[in-house]
């Protein structure tokens, strides 16, 4: 049996491990399959924009038992009598909750979720995995839930298990100076990584970049990229976007202690080079902004969470993470906060070097995403998650099938369906991402 509670923490503030997005943080608690254990979990709910605890057999898999799912989104968390879940209602967080793991469940029970699978050996390892995304404040701020045993009538509160001691990171070697480069790989024929780079040096804290501003309002609004003063019946229709579909969705990607309210599509991409950038455009969702708990469902939003993240392959997969002798840090994800919008609802993200970060970043409606500095030549898997989609959005990547085509995908979401151009870095800066056309 565990001794201490959340013994494991993941993310670019742990370990930097499975692909984790950069604005959350995941702990988790591995236990022995035991038919007469019972795991109580008791806490408040955290001020952020999402949490959810998800119960993981031996492969990591979620899983379902007599009916049950073995996960639970913040807004399915029944409050303990007298107090609110901030999901369910306008409400402040720090109302309280208690969650039950038991082998002993069924389909509807408010908070209580299987131990394990019921095919599950005796002494086979399960887990128990607290995801937060966005918490006011840092992830420092969490109050991490206590944690009971209860075995043959005996129960035992868990210590919640000391921070593992940072490590010591190595600054990332400066860009290199833009040099001479043979012609950029065209993303249709890319290879896809037979060796695959070691993992980068577990992160350690530090704060998240700040959004980029939009142009004239919050982000997530549109921009306007047209003539000053004209109305919209009066502005061209811009360009059609066009690039390649490349992104499908795989077992690759979500069977690593996969989030049930997530879906991902994914791509290796190589790095093109100094001269030349990969240009990601599609429509983007509508969705909550901030990193405050709001009623769920919400009106006009279509999921709740989404993001661009650039990562590397190896044992331990890591997002990218780039950092620098002043001690700045440059992570490899993007959210909807942080995404810059046209006024047709539109995303143009760009990944490059970090030497070309300023010149992307003059370009209009144009969000960067970096490419590893420690690693700039190898394959690199660029991630699209959708978080929480709506019933009725059509569009969301949790709709597309699982190891399915291409342009199956891009059937399926349609506008929302990420295309890929690359494009030189002088075309980018004098055109704009719609000259970069396929």
């Amino acid at each position: 049996m565990p001794e201490c509670a959340w013994a494991s923490k993941y993310g670019v503030t742990g370990l930097n491990a499975y692909w984790p997005d950069s604005a959350a943080t995941y702990w988790s608690t591995v236990y022995p399959v035991t038919e007469d254990l019972e795991i109580t979990i008791s806490g408040v709910f955290p001020d952020a924009r999402y949490a959810s605890f998800t119960v993981y057999d031996d492969k990591p898999t979620w899983f379902s038992r007599n009916g049950a799912n073995s996960s639970l989104p913040d807004h399915l968390i029944a409050p303990d009598p007298g107090s609110a879940n901030p999901w369910q209602g306008v409400r402040r967080p720090g109302g309280r909750f208690t969650i039950t793991l038991s082998p002993d469940v069924a389909q509807g029970q408010p908070n209580r979720l299987p131990l394990s699978r019921e095919d599950a050996l005796p002494g086979a390892k399960a887990s128990v995995i607290y995801r937060v995304y966005l918490p006011s404040g840092g992830d420092s701020t969490v109050v991490l839930p206590t944690v009971t045993l209860t075995q043959g009538g005996v129960s035992k509160t868990l210590p919640t298990c000391p921070p593992a001691p940072p490590p010591t990171p190595s600054p990332t070697a400066p860009p290199p100076s833009p040099t001479a480069s043979p012609p950029p790989p065209s993303p249709t024929t890319s290879p896809l990584p037979t060796t695959t780079p070691p993992a980068t040096p577990p992160a350690t804290p530090s704060a998240v970049p700040p959004a980029a501003p939009a142009e004239d309002g919050p982000a997530g609004r549109p921009v306007e990229d047209g003539p000053a003063g004209l109305g919209d019946a009066d502005r061209p229709s811009p360009p059609p976007i066009t690039g390649d579909k490349l992104f499908t969705r795989t077992s690759e990607v979500e069977n690593l202690a996969p989030n049930p309210d997530n879906a991902y599509l994914g791509t290796w991409l190589v790095p093109p080079g100094p001269d030349h950038v990969v240009v990601i455009r599609g429509r983007a969702p509508e969705a909550v902004s901030g990193n405050r708990p709001v009623s769920w469902p919400r009106r006009r939003a279509e999921v709740r969470y989404w993001s661009m993240c650039t990562n590397l392959g190896g044992q331990y997969k890591p997002v990218v993470i780039n950092r620098f002798d002043d001690g700045s840090t440059s992570y490899g994800c993007r959210y909807n906060d942080e995404t810059r919008i046209d006024r047709h609802g539109n995303y143009a993200f760009v990944l490059g070097t970090e030497g070309q970060r300023a010149a992307i970043e003059e370009v209009r409606n144009t969000t960067f995403v970096p490419f590893s500095v420690s690693y700039p030549t190898v394959p690199h898997m660029v991630l699209l998650r959708h978080l929480l989609p709506v019933e009725d959005f059509p569009y969301a990547v949790q709709n597309v099938p699982m190891n399915s085509s291409a342009e199956t995908a891009a059937s399926i979401m349609g506008a929302y369906y990420p295309l890929v151009t690359i494009c030189s870095l002088a075309t980018l800066t004098t055109e704009g991402p719609h000259g970069c056309s396929a």
